[in-house]
């Protein structure tokens, strides 16, 4: 009796080391899996999903900036040139309403086509998933939904260069700026992104005082009398 009580308490010991034993290779296993997702995997992802947005957001940029500049938009538009009596140049004006105004409508146009990155998930080759950044461009596409949120910015930018005697060429970039945080199925980046875009451009006739010469920002010569 006592024997096959032995027996029978070593075999619940042994059953008991065997659960232990499973539940601490399956942890292991785990943490395992989970470091080589976090150090291999997942920077692969990440790179290929940022170089995906990046082109994506190019070409909304780009878009916004060539749908807001075909609205008849020229350089008499957005800046006005005021000379005095004898015809030398007193003040060079930005036009503030039409520079807000075209500002607004890329910001709102480059954000509706950045929202449309969540409609159509990002493809990642399969090699991807192996950690391997030799195998990373192989492999069939895995579609992976993404979740994108940020903000657009835009402002425009001034330049005066020299065109001969007594005449400067004034030229006008818009540049526009957007921060996209991205969730991914493993980690939320976020991506920083700016893009300038030669709007137009004019040959002023007579000498510029050198006030407005060291400005950048367009909308800083606002009601500026040199």
């Amino acid at each position: 009796m006592c024997a096959f009580y032995n027996v029978k308490k070593n075999r619940k010991t042994r059953v008991k080391r065997k659960i232990a034993l499973f539940f601490v290779l399956t942890i292991a296993i785990f943490a395992i899996f989970s470091v080589y997702i976090k150090l291999l995997v997942t920077p692969l992802i990440v790179e290929t999903s940022k170089s995906q947005i990046k082109v994506h957001a190019t070409k909304s940029m780009n878009y916004a900036i060539t749908e807001s500049m075909n609205q008849n938009i020229n350089y008499d538009d957005l800046v006005h040139i005021i000379t005095d009596s004898s015809g030398k140049i007193s003040m060079i004006q930005a036009n503030s309403i039409k520079i807000n105004n075209v500002s607004m409508m890329i910001e709102r146009i480059t954000l509706a086509h950045l929202l449309e990155i969540s409609r159509n998930p990002i493809q990642i080759p399969l090699g991807a998933f192996t950690g391997v950044s030799l195998f990373s461009g192989f492999g069939p596409p895995v579609m992976v939904e993404i979740y994108p949120y940020g903000e657009v910015t835009c402002k425009f930018l001034s330049q005066f260069l020299s065109a001969g005697i007594n005449q400067t060429q004034h030229k006008i970039y818009v540049d526009v700026s957007t921060i996209i945080n991205v969730v991914l199925p493993f980690k939320t980046i976020s991506i920083s992104m700016s893009n300038q875009v030669l709007v137009c451009e004019s040959i002023i006739i007579g000498e510029i005082p050198e006030t407005y010469l060291t400005l950048n920002n367009l909308t800083e010569m606002l009601d500026l009398v040199p």
